[in-house]
C-alpha cells in the first residue's frame, strides 16, 4: 500500500508493552511533528494507567484484524512475544498494509520463509535498531574498501547482567518453548541478537556456515544466559561472539574488527566508533524513521529488510535445535544482590572477542566444552616421534578419557590428530619407514611446525615445507554427550605423493590421515560397528557412512560414533587399539598445486553403552537415532 497523497501515512501499534512501549513513544513524537497519523493499538493485557495516557482517546483492542479493517493502516508494527510474530504479521500484510516487525523476526526458520514469501510486494523492516546506526555504515565501508587490510575475523564481546525480574516478567523469559512453542529467548537472540546481525552487516554478506555454540547458563531457566558463538559468513570471514547476562560488572557490547593494518572498535548501541584510539559519534536513524523515508522514497533502501535476515534466521535455527544449555557448576556462580555472576566471565568474553577463540579454546574452568579435550603439542617427545599438534587428553562429558599418548607398542601414537606415515617419502608419523620390497626400515623423519597464523606445516628434516595445513576443530553438545568435528585442508606448492605402507604394499595396513588412538583398555570390550554389520578388525578397510566404537568399561562405559570421511576406514582392536580414516588405503594419494586436499571427520561422544542396532533397549535406539 502506498501512502494517501497529501495525508501522512496511518500507523497502527500491535503490543504497547515492554519494548513496544518505545514504539509508542516514538509514534506520538512523530504524529507531533505531523510525519504519521497514530490510529490506535492492539494489546491483549489490560492498559496500566501510563499507556492509557499516552494513548490518550485513541482506540485499543485485543483483536487486530478488527484494528486493520476500523483503521486501514498504511503500516502495521509489531512488538509481541516472538511465538506471536508469525500470525500477527499475517494478518498485517494481508490487510495489504506494511510491515515493521520488532526482533528477531521469528522463532524459527521455516516461519521466517514463510513470512518473505507473504511479504512480496510489501515494504518490509525488522527493528534492529543497530543497523540505523552511521558508525556501522561507517566500519563497513571501511572493511569493504580494505582501508583495515586484510581482516582476519570479527570479535563481538557483550557483558550486561540481569536480574531475577528480568525472567519474571513474562510467561516466555527464558524459555525455548512455551505451550510447545518455540520461543528461543536466549542471550544470542533476543538481547545480543544485535551482535550477530550487525556483524553480519558490517561483512556484508548474505548468509553463514559452519555455526559452533557453546551455550551456558548459570540461572534457573531453559535457555542460553552466557554463550559463545563461533560462524564463518560466505566471505570467508570468521566471526566470534562471547556474551554474558551474568557480569559482575556491566559493559556496552563492542564489535572489535582486527585487520592486519589496524583495529576498529564499534559500540553499536551508543553509535560510537573507535578507529585505532581515535573515536567518532554518528547520528542515528530509527527503523521505523526509515520505513517512513523508503515509502516517501525507495531509493533510500530499508536498514533492515525482512528478506536479507537468512543468515541470522540460521543462527537463531542453529540454537533453537542445538542442545540444552548447559548449567555453569555452582562453584563458579555467586549471588550479587537479586542477580547472579560467573566468576571471570567478563575478562573471558573481552579475551573470546580478542583472540577469536571460543570459552572452550580459552580454557576457561566453566566451560563445559573447554573440560572435554586439550589440544597442543606434547612436552615430553619419546625418541623417533615427530612432534604435532593434536587432541590429547580427550573425555566424555562425564570424564572417561577416549585417548591414548605414546603408547608402548607404538609411541608416536597421540589422542586425536593428522597422521602423514609418508609424504614424498619422508615420514611425519614417527617411528620405522615402510618401504617396497624392504618392509619397515630407518628413514628420513620430518618436522611439524605451527605458524603464527595457526597454519600447520609439514616439513621434511632441513625444514623445508612440504603440505600446508589448515586446521579448523569445533566442539559443541549434543543430546546425551559433545560433538567433535576435525577439518583438515591440505595444499601444495608442488606436486606431493602420499603413501601408507599398505598403497606400498603392505596389504590392510592403510593408516594416514585423521587418526585416533584410543587408551589402553582390554580389546575384549571393545566393540566396532557399521551400518551393514561386521565387527571390529573386519571392518579394516570398509567404506560406511558411520562407525561406532563401543567400549563397555566396568567402570566408566562409553560410545563414539564416527562419520565424514568418504574413505575407507583403518580399524585396529586387537593388535592395539586404533581408528582412522585412510587417505591411501591401497593406492597413493597426490596433492596438487591448486587442489586442496581436504579431510573431515565428526565424532560424538557419549557416555554408557549405546547399542547400535537398538535391540533389546528402546531407549538405546532413542538415543542412537539422534546421535545419528
Amino acid at each position: 500500500m502506498t501512502p494517501r497523497p497529501n495525508s501522512p501515512p496511518t500507523v497502527i501499534l500491535a503490543g504497547a508493552s515492554g519494548y513496544g512501549r518505545h514504539y509508542l513513544r516514538e509514534l506520538l513524537h512523530l504524529e507531533s511533528t505531523g510525519k504519521i497519523h497514530f490510529a490506535g493499538i492492539c494489546e491483549i493485557a489490560p492498559l496500566d494507567s501510563e499507556t492509557q495516557r499516552l494513548l490518550g482517546n485513541r482506540p485499543s483492542t485485543p483483536d487486530l484484524p478488527q484494528l486493520l479493517s476500523d483503521t486501514h493502516p498504511d503500516i502495521g508494527i509489531v512488538s509481541t512475544p516472538l511465538h506471536t510474530h508469525l500470525p500477527l504479521a499475517r494478518h498485517i500484510l494481508t490487510s495489504g498494509a506494511h510491515l515493521l516487525l520488532e526482533k528477531p523476526p521469528t522463532p524459527t526458520l521455516r516461519q521466517w520463509q514463510e513470512l518473505v514469501d507473504l511479504s512480496a510486494g510489501a515494504a518490509c523492516q525488522v527493528g534492529f535498531q543497530s543497523l540505523g546506526s552511521g558508525a556501522v555504515r561507517r566500519l563497513a565501508d571501511l572493511v569493504r574498501r580494505g582501508e583495515l587490510g586484510e581482516v582476519t575475523g570479527f570479535g563481538v564481546r557483550g557483558a550486561w547482567s540481569r536480574d531475577d525480574a528480568y525472567y519474571a516478567r513474562a510467561p516466555w523469559a527464558g524459555r525455548r518453548t512455551l505451550d510447545g512453542e518455540p520461543v528461543v529467548d536466549g542471550a544470542i537472540t533476543n538481547p545480543y541478537a544485535h551482535a550477530v546481525v550487525t556483524a553480519l552487516a558490517v561483512d556484508g554478506g548474505d548468509d553463514v556456515s559452519a555455526i559452533e555454540l557453546e551455550l551456558l547458563r548459570a540461572n534457573d531457566i531453559e535457555a542460553d544466559d552466557t554463550s559463545c558463538l563461533r560462524l564463518r559468513t560466505d566471505r570467508g570471514t570468521t566471526v566470534v561472539i562471547a556474551v554474558t547476562l551474568c557480569a559482575d560488572v556491566e559493559q556496552e557490547p563492542v564489535l572489535v574488527v582486527h585487520g592486519s593494518r589496524g583495529r576498529a572498535e564499534l559500540h553499536y548501541t551508543l553509535d560510537r566508533l573507535v578507529l585505532d584510539g581515535v573515536e567518532e559519534v554518528f547520528d542515528h536513524v530509527t527503523p521505523l524513521e526509515n520505513l517512513l523515508a523508503h515509502l516517501a522514497d525507495p531509493a533510500v533502501p530499508l536498514q533492515s529488510p525482512l528478506a536479507a535476515c537468512g543468515g541470522f534466521m540460521r543462527v537463531l535455527e542453529a540454537v533453537r535445535t542445538a542442545a540444552e544449555p548447559v548449567p555453569i557448576d555452582r562453584k563458579w556462580l555467586r549471588r550479587k544482590g537479586n542477580r547472579v555472576v560467573v566468576d571471570g566471565v567478563d575478562d573471558a568474553v573481552v579475551r573470546a572477542a580478542d583472540e577469536l577463540r571460543t570459552f572452550a579454546e580459552l580454557g576457561v574452568p566453566w566451560s563445559v566444552l573447554g573440560r572435554v579435550a586439550e589440544y597442543g603439542v606434547e612436552t615430553v617427545v619419546p625418541p623417533e616421534v615427530v612432534a604435532r599438534p593434536a587432541l590429547h587428553p580427550v573425555r566424555t562429558l562425564g570424564g572417561a578419557v577416549v585417548t591414548g599418548e605414546h603408547p608402548v607398542d607404538h609411541p608416536w601414537h597421540r589422542g586425536i590428530g593428522l597422521a602423514l606415515p609418508d609424504v614424498d617419502g619422508v615420514n611425519l608419523w614417527g617411528g620405522r619407514s615402510y618401504r617396497r620390497d624392504r618392509g619397515y626400515v630407518e628413514g628420513e623423519l620430518g618436522q611439524v611446525r605451527q605458524a603464527a597464523d595457526g597454519t600447520v606445516r609439514w616439513c621434511d628434516s632441513l625444514g623445508a615445507v612440504l603440505l600446508r595445513e589448515r586446521r579448523e576443530i569445533r566442539r559443541r553438545v549434543v543430546p546425551g554427550g559433545w560433538e567433535l568435528t576435525w577439518t583438515s585442508v591440505l595444499s601444495a606448492d608442488a606436486e606431493v605423493v602420499l603413501n601408507s605402507p599398505a598403497s606400498l604394499g603392505r596389504r590392510g595396513a592403510g593408516y594416514g590421515g585423521w587418526f585416533w588412538r584410543l587408551p589402553d583398555v582390554d580389546p575384549a570390550l571393545v566393540r566396532v560397528v557399521a551400518p551393514d554389520g561386521g565387527g571390529t578388525d573386519e571392518l579394516n578397510g570398509v567404506v560406511a557412512d558411520w562407525l561406532a566404537v563401543v567400549v563397555a568399561d566396568p567402570v566408566a562405559p562409553w560410545t563414539a560414533v564416527l562419520s565424514g570421511p568418504r574413505d575407507p576406514w583403518f580399524v585396529r582392536v586387537a593388535q592395539y587399539r586404533g581408528i582412522g580414516s585412510a587417505l591411501c588405503w591401497d593406492r597413493p594419494r597426490i596433492v596438487r598445486p591448486g587442489r586442496d586436499l581436504v579431510v573431515e571427520v565428526v565424532m560424538s561422544l557419549h557416555d554408557g553403552v549405546v547399542t547400535p542396532t537398538g535391540q533389546p533397549d528402546v531407549r538405546s535406539k532413542r538415543r542412537w537415532d539422534v546421535m545419528r
